[in-house]
């Protein structure tokens, strides 16, 4: 064993000249972990079986007396594991449910220290985590061997290590010691948001598995006959061109009697993968990089897709050119871009080798360089790697196809710009959305001091990703791409294969450019303030336009200032920081030529992180100089400098009083939220001739700190000859955390007018709180409601007032992946009570017109509400009793998805205080139970009530008895596509 481990140092030295550091910074130091491996798959039972020796050097000035090692596979041995509480978290209940047989873990671990035995202490809370206690402590520069057996139960497609039948990501699935640096021990439960930190080593691994399986891995490839193998594979593939030439084969061949063993070997890696499929098309290329080195290009795919992975080997060599041009150069001899089957999202990235979708090759290449040799702490700073990544990557593409990345493809049809308004616009303008989305509705997260598993599931990818490697590309544009590729090659020549930390990264750029970037890497990166910038005022002579430009934001902002012709082209671009504190605003004067200066803009080729562009762009002459073109839009739009747009959808509706109604929604940006929204959505009656519908004005205000988001709101709504007029006040409290509980306070104060009673007037005060949480496995809701309800018929006669309390509390949980139960608890108390008013044991009586009913007014004998519409709220009785109470009322209402089948059972039972017949009061008891058709879940439902009260004898006398008791509900509030967006982002 060791003649081998020697053998394999001595293979990977020649790679080393590749690899050339710059001297450690003073007093830095790293621990270094040399591997020797022999696995062998066995593809019947999906396990691995294998041995490792490792040599462990203590760098450190710290004697140790245990190593803590990661023993990842068992992240997916039960359903306590970080991993499983995670998936909840995210939204996915596939691991939850999985059988025994599909999930995976690491057993037959025997630690050896130096030959004598070593004990192994687990977390407690982490199976995949432990202390490996050492026999003798470890001195400052000492060296331990360390070797163990090891047995591996291959999951099924769960996340980044498992297997599809017979197609195996074998990834994070050895022992492997956890990073001891500068700032102690990292060690750290298997997640997949949120990756890796590991020590940098070099790796001699043998895997053995049945002869006609196709392998990439990390590392050289030791076998000549492999090779040659590899080399038929690419040159028959090549001659394939089409989809038609590959076929739809996707079934898997018998696997080979024989064995084969192949071995790889690699230097200065802090980790090791391989992907085996015995369905691999292989191809191969190559670049030769500007110091003349050449390195080899592999992909390796099955028939699906195929077409895209051959233009994928293009993506690779781009990958391989461009960061070697723009970061530093590629220190290896190849690398290799595979097809996976598994859970890894669009792609997972290790030394050398990655598991991706064909759409995502340049990005997962990429992390060669930022994970791969800049081995940063991705669990701890994500935004080191996968956002200065993808803003490597975004430039790569814009580099390719200047209308490639994200929005590509709907950039290149020019029809679709030009009718939603993007047209023209950078790809900027677009990669920016998805955290103003988040952001606009206070759900903004910093950049740079959250771990990755702090962020929300959507604020991963609009945080992580998209927004660092926006300010990125904000932070090239301010130094010049020049400086900042200077200090880009710095940096990488400093830290490679070494573990760098944001405070690192900032002094190497400092040191490059000359500039104090505390402003950048401290108040943008670890913070999130919303930043506005603004012409304040120009001063035009002959031969120079003067600009004061103005900050509003609360931190220091480097702000881009350019002058335009009148066609908008760009004339002259200037950088002016505007420091502000959280007392005033500062503002910056800047100088631009006169000539061809029809206006000047803040921003014009949208680098800033800002919010709100409204007064980004001042005319030097003109009465409305601030005041852009009004264009009308349908659907959605992106804020731009050089217009204004109004987005517009068509509406119908219908009612059995105002018959079939068309219209249409008007309504500013509904992605990125701005300080006043509104929306007014007139609809046309063609029964009545009346203009009905809904106009609503909300003014959003984002305080960061007690309150999340404050909105004040006006609502007008006119439908069955009723006007509601409402003014409210909405608090969003801040999360504890995304993973914590949504809690909302609101105000409003209702007035609804019936035209048809007499001009009958309804007026209540609302104070309403909600709470909600949960995960995929089991959500919870609290609300409490106090009314004071006045109902004047009309003048001359008196109000009639009471004061309602409600409180509902509602539990659900799911028994399998897609079945659930459902359970709700209901009280009602009036403490001033009225004859006028009352509680509803079958539905609420819609004091505030709530609900979209059919049939308000009770003309048709199919839709009438209450009898055959209900809105599950008060009693929410699934059946109709005409229960009603001036006192008070409590009910239990459950509902459970059947097995197999798509319907549902429900149960309701309850008590209320009712007035008998000689107007005394008593308390009554009924039930309710029948059959629940989920048409649409959640938002149109039947109930087939089989059995309650309703009943004269508990059950349906006749056919028609039951069937004239079917009721549904019809919740049209579920799709509206305003809330949906904002309950996607707040997930």
């Amino acid at each position: 064993m060791k003649k081998v481990f020697t053998g394999a140092v001595l293979l990977a030295l020649p790679y080393l000249t590749f690899a050339q550091q710059s001297l450690a910074p003073k007093g830095y130091w790293q621990q270094e972990a040399n591997y020797s491996i022999d696995v062998t798959l066995d593809d019947k039972q999906h396990e691995l079986r294998g041995t490792e020796e490792l040599q462990y050097t203590n760098n450190s000035p710290d004697q140790l007396t245990f190593i803590w090692f990661h023993l990842w596979p068992n992240a997916y041995k039960d359903n306590t594991t970080a991993f499983a509480k995670q998936q909840l978290r995210n939204g996915s209940r596939k691991f939850q449910f999985a059988k025994a047989a599909q999930r995976g873990y690491i057993d037959q671990l025997d630690f050896k220290v130096n030959g004598q035995s070593a004990q192994l202490a687990y977390d407690p809370e982490n199976p995949d985590m432990a202390k490996l206690i050492l026999p003798q402590p470890l001195a400052p520069g000492a060296k331990a061997t360390i070797s163990t057996p090891f047995h591996v139960k291959i999951p099924n497609s769960f996340s980044r290590f498992g297997h599809v039948e017979q197609s195996y990501q074998i990834t994070q699935w050895y022992p492997k010691p956890a990073v001891y640096d500068r700032k102690g021990w990292h060690q750290m439960p298997y997640l997949d948001q949120g990756e890796f930190y590991s020590e940098f080593g070099s790796f001699d691994v043998r895997i053995t598995l049945p002869a006609n399986y196709t392998v990439g891995a990390t590392g050289v490839l030791q076998n000549p006959d492999e090779q040659q193998r590899m080399d038929k594979l690419a040159a028959a593939t090549a001659l394939k061109k089409t989809a038609a030439d590959f076929g739809k084969d996707l079934s898997f061949p018998a696997s080979a009697a024989e064995t084969k063993t192949l071995r790889y070997v690699q230097d200065r890696v802090h980790d090791f993968a391989w992907f085996a499929d015995k369905r691999f098309n292989v191809l191969k290329s190559g670049v030769t990089l500007p110091s003349g080195r050449p390195v080899t290009s592999w992909v390796l795919f099955t028939n699906e897709n195929a077409e895209k992975w051959v233009k994928g080997l293009q993506d690779v060599n781009n990958a391989l050119t461009y960061y070697s041009q723009w970061v530093g150069e590629y220190p290896y001899s190849a690398a290799t871009a595979v097809d996976g089957a598994l859970s890894a999202g669009s792609g997972m990235e290790y030394p050398m080798v990655t598991v991706t979708m064909p759409s995502a090759i340049t990005h997962e290449v990429g992390h060669n360089w930022f994970y791969g040799i800049l081995g940063s702490n991705e669990r701890d700073h994500a935004w080191m790697d996968e956002g200065v990544n993808s803003y490597v990557d975004a430039r790569l593409t814009e580099q390719v196809d200047p209308q490639g990345g994200m929005f590509g493809n709907m950039l290149k049809n020019r029809s679709l710009t030009a009718k939603i308004g993007i047209e023209d616009l950078p790809a900027s303008a677009l990669t920016q959305v998805p955290y103003q989305a988040a952001a606009s509705r206070g759900l903004d997260q910093s950049i740079a001091n959250l771990r990755a598993d702090q962020y929300g599931k959507n604020n991963y990818a609009s945080i992580v990703y998209l927004k660092t490697a926006a300010v990125l590309k904000y932070l090239a544009g301010y130094l010049g791409q020049e400086q900042f590729d200077k200090a880009m090659h710095a940096y990488y020549d400093q830290w490679q294969f070494r573990h760098p930390y944001p405070e690192d990264m900032q002094a190497v750029f400092e040191a490059s450019t000359g500039q104090q970037l505390d402003w950048f890497f401290k108040d943008m990166l670890q913070n999130t303030y919303h930043y506005d910038a603004a012409v304040s005022d120009i001063q035009v002579t002959d031969t120079q336009v003067k600009v004061l430009v103005r900050n509003d934001s609360p931190a220091p902002f480097a702000v881009p200032v350019s002058t335009v012709d009148a066609q908008g082209k760009v004339l002259e671009t200037q950088w002016t920081t505007v420091i502000s504190t959280e007392d005033e605003q500062d503002e910056a004067q800047v100088n631009f030529r006169r000539e061809g200066v029809a206006a000047v803009v803040v921003d014009a080729e949208y680098l800033t992180p800002q919010l709100n562009r409204r007064d980004d762009r001042m005319k030097l002459t003109g009465s409305l100089r601030r005041f852009e073109p009004i264009k009308v839009k349908p659907l959605v739009s992106v804020e731009r400098w050089d217009r204004a747009t109004i987005n517009w959808a068509p509406v119908i509706g219908a009612n059995t009083s105002d018959k079939f109604m068309l219209g249409a929604a008007f309504y500013n940006n509904p992605l990125v939220r701005k300080n006043l929204n509104y929306l007014l959505m007139p609809m046309y009656s063609f029964n009545r001739n009346e203009l009905n519908g809904i106009a609503n004005v909300t003014v959003s205000v984002l305080p960061n700190s007690v309150v999340r988001q404050i909105e004040t709101g006006l609502t007008l709504q006119r439908f069955e000859r009723y006007f509601k007029v409402e003014p409210s006040i909405t608090l969003k409290l801040p999360f504890s955390g995304f993973n914590g509980p949504q809690h909302t306070i609101r105000l409003a104060n209702t007035a609804v007018r019936e035209q048809d009673r007499g001009n009958e007037t309804m007026s209540i005060q609302t104070g309403e709180y909600a709470v909600t949480g949960g995960n995929a496995l089991q959500k919870w809701s609290a609300h409490v409601e106090l009314n004071q309800l006045t109902s004047t018929i009309s003048q001359e006669t008196n109000s009639t007032n009471a004061v309602l309390l409600r409180a509902s509390a509602v539990y659900s949980r799911f028994y399998s992946p897609k079945k659930r139960v459902h359970v709700r608890l209901f009280g009602g108390r009036f403490l001033d009570s009225s004859p006028n008013f009352v509680i509803g044991l079958s539905g609420s009586p819609d004091y505030r017109r709530q609900t979209a009913f059919l049939d308000r007014q009770q003309i048709s004998h199919a839709f009438t509400a209450q009898v055959h519409q209900t809105d599950d709220r008060d009693g929410a009785f699934k059946a109709y009793l005409p229960v009603s109470s001036q006192k008070w009322l409590s009910t239990l209402n459950l509902q459970a998805d059947l097995p197999v089948t798509r319907l549902a059972v429900f149960a309701d039972f309850g008590i209320a205080n009712v007035q008998r017949t000689d107007n005394s009061f008593t308390s009554r008891q009924y039930y309710d139970a029948g059959l629940v058709v989920p048409v649409i879940r959640d938002i149109f439902q039947l109930y087939l009530p089989v059995a309650g009260s309703q009943y004269e004898n508990g059950l349906p006398n006749s056919r028609q008895d039951f069937t004239d008791r079917i009721r549904f509900v019809l919740h049209l509030e579920q799709g509206n596509p305003f809330q949906l967006l904002n309950k996607y982002l707040a997930d």
